[in-house]
């Protein structure tokens, strides 16, 4: 293992260590309950709506009965009623993934402001706040970023519904979102925007041996609706680190 590798690993170990006490203090706790409450609102409107009769509304909508008669075909109609449930499903799976990143990303861009002043306040107040970026450009990159995000999900559709491949496929424009976001919704209350950017380009192993870990607890049941806030401070870490630095 090369030098640098070993600084990164190390620092990563820092980051988290240090997050993993933060995340219990009463504060950091407050605001950790916040997206569960409104993880869980969105689960139960989802649950509400569709109930336990959601798939079968569904096939019901989708079935296409061919009505054959003789009986050693009735396999076709076996193996086309299988691939709409089975399409259904992996449809299903795949909006309620996507609409629960996208609601703990938007609850992450309110919370980021909070997270980064009390890290800086506790471990690293001599350290300056340089944010330069407005509200509304913060909007508009927002949504541009949201934008190409949805290009990259029309774009690899047709590899969701290939079984194992998918699953995988799906994290990747997924993972990509998460780190984008979160790395600008904190990245930009530290550094003016050239020096984020600067910033982005020389650490970007150190950025992504962050962010890939954080994404991976993000997609641990349980452990995910916890995992927005705990994020927002291994980051702020890093960077206030690299800026104290």
């Amino acid at each position: 293992m090369q030098p640098n590798m070993q600084e990164q690993l190390a620092q990563t170990k820092h980051c988290f260590a240090l997050a993993r006490r933060d995340i219990f203090t009463p504060y950091l706790l407050g605001l950790t309950f916040l997206p569960l409450l409104f993880a869980l609102i969105f689960l139960g409107t989802i649950l509400y709506l569709f109930g336990s009769t959601w798939q079968e509304n569904l096939y019901g909508l989708l079935h296409w009965d061919l009505n054959l008669t003789i009986s050693w075909l009735t396999w076709i109609q076996s193996s086309l009623d299988y691939i709409i449930r089975t399409t259904i499903v992996v449809f299903l799976a795949f909006v309620f993934l996507v609409l629960s990143l996208l609601l703990t990303l938007i609850i992450c861009s309110f919370l980021a402001p909070f997270v980064v002043n009390f890290v800086r306040n506790k471990h690293y107040p001599t350290t300056s706040l340089d944010g330069d970026t407005s509200t509304i450009a913060s909007i508009l990159s927002l949504i541009g970023v949201y934008l190409l995000y949805l290009f990259f999900l029309i774009l690899l559709l047709p590899f969701y519904f290939i079984p194992f491949v998918g699953s995988f496929v799906i994290l990747l424009p997924n993972f990509w979102l998460f780190s984008k976001t979160l790395v600008a919704d904190v990245g930009e209350g530290i550094f003016d925007k050239s020096t984020l950017k600067h910033i982005k380009q020389e650490q970007k192993g150190r950025i992504r041996s962050v962010t890939l870990p954080l994404y991976g607890l993000s997609l641990i049941p349980i452990i995910g609706f916890f995992a927005p806030v705990f994020a927002l401070t291994t980051l702020s870490h890093l960077f206030l680190s690299l800026k104290s630095s």
